[in-house]
């Protein structure tokens, strides 16, 4: 019974902290003049200069709260995780002070990965069947599973367009895979992730709605660091050759309901690549094809596109756990299919946008030649009545 107290203090405190710290980053941020100007780019969607060192509360509360309850014999490579996290964390907070080189950026982020694959073993070592394959060659579990983090980072750094998408998706995330592993009994991890959930509810009171500040790169790519640790390990706990007997291992098809759980960003990051490389443009430049832009499109609020794509995320949490017993596989191909449901209704609203907006015109030409019509009509009539009128003056 201690166990499931010391998940809620984790979760409760590291709230209250970032509850307090936030006004007083706000505070400092308009002192020093430390904002995300939209004037200095185009696609900026935010109209006023905002603060964007939130990313400083989320981990400060993250981190004191899980080295707080988490002890070394429920989590022994806690060290490699607070370091690597420092690390990603240090790299973000350089990026939103000054622009980072691309390439600056993607060495420390393989830094990063490369620090917890490596000392730390976590690591993905199977394919659990997915493509015909199963155990993986440790080469290829280094790299693979490097680029996975790298990739989970970036993908979760994506997604925060609008005011309180990111919070909201990895409040959701963190919670999952927080509950799922108190089920599974790992208090280490169940705690990392309750942390996480609470910093960030605590920043999303600031950032729902009109936001006071933003998360910024420093935040972004530690929750997607922190968030790719837990996943890879939920899968890896999940080995069918190492669960024995646990009160509720949710183990069937995980690769599939990780891929569920973390279904926004996912999605997100692959559709604007593949939208981008149709159009013969490079994947990594930055334009309006992501989903949250889409549903503004429409003409959503922050707050009502932040909702969708939540209940969407929920929604395909609720769906791959109903399903897992039908194979990793057809799990696979369930939720992708969802996922590309969605995208045509995204679609299909830009064809009827299309049209509408062409109506008015096909109704102006319409008009055009119906007033031409009848000029030629009247012209017609009136040269007729005239050679009518010519021939009773002849007679």
């Amino acid at each position: 019974m201690i166990d499931i107290y010391l998940v809620l203090f984790s979760f409760l405190f590291s709230c209250i902290v970032t509850l307090y710290a936030v006004p007083s980053l706000i505070k400092l941020a308009y002192q020093k003049r430390l904002f995300d100007d939209p004037a200095l780019e185009e696609r900026k969607i935010h109209k006023y200069r905002t603060p964007n060192l939130g990313g400083i509360a989320v981990l400060t509360s993250f981190t004191f709260t899980a080295c707080l309850c988490i002890s070394g014999d429920i989590l022994p490579y806690a060290n490699y995780i607070f370091a690597s996290g420092l690390l990603i964390f240090l790299v973000g907070l350089k990026d939103d002070l000054a622009a980072l080189n691309p390439y600056k950026k993607f060495l420390a982020q393989s830094i990063t990965a490369l620090i917890v694959v490596y000392f730390a073993d976590i690591r993905l070592t199977s394919f659990y069947g997915v493509f015909g394959i199963y155990e993986i060659a440790p080469v290829v579990s280094y790299l693979f599973s490097s680029l996975l983090i790298v990739f989970i980072i970036n993908a979760f750094n994506l997604i925060d367009g609008i005011n309180g998408l990111l919070g909201s998706v990895s409040l959701i995330v963190s919670l999952t895979f927080g509950y799922i592993f108190f089920r599974m009994q790992e208090y280490g991890l169940a705690i990392f992730a309750f942390s996480m959930a609470g910093s960030v509810l605590g920043f999303l009171r600031y950032n729902l709605g009109k936001a006071r500040i933003f998360m910024g790169d420093a935040g972004a790519y530690t929750i997607g660091f922190i968030i790719s640790v837990l996943a890879i390990q939920f899968i890896e706990l999940n080995k069918p050759d190492e669960v024995i007997s646990m009160v509720d291992s949710f183990s069937q098809s995980v690769p599939a309901i990780t891929i569920a759980i973390l279904i926004i960003p996912i999605f997100d990051t692959l559709r604007v690549i593949v939208i981008r490389l149709v159009q013969g443009k490079s994947p990594f430049m930055a334009d309006r094809n992501h989903l949250h832009h889409r549903l503004l499109d429409t003409g959503m609020s922050h707050t009502q596109a932040t909702m969708v794509l939540s209940a969407f995320n929920i929604l395909m949490i609720g769906t791959a756990l109903s399903f897992q017993y039908i194979g990793t596989m057809e799990l696979l191909i369930l939720i992708g299919l969802v996922a590309l449901l969605m995208n045509t209704m995204l679609w299909l609203y830009d064809v009827r946008q299309v049209i509408v907006q062409s109506q008015p015109l096909i109704v102006e030409e319409d008009s055009e030649k119906i007033y031409q019509l009848h000029d030629h009509a009247r012209e017609v009539a009136e040269e007729a009545l005239q050679q009518y009128e010519e021939k009773q003056h002849q007679n």
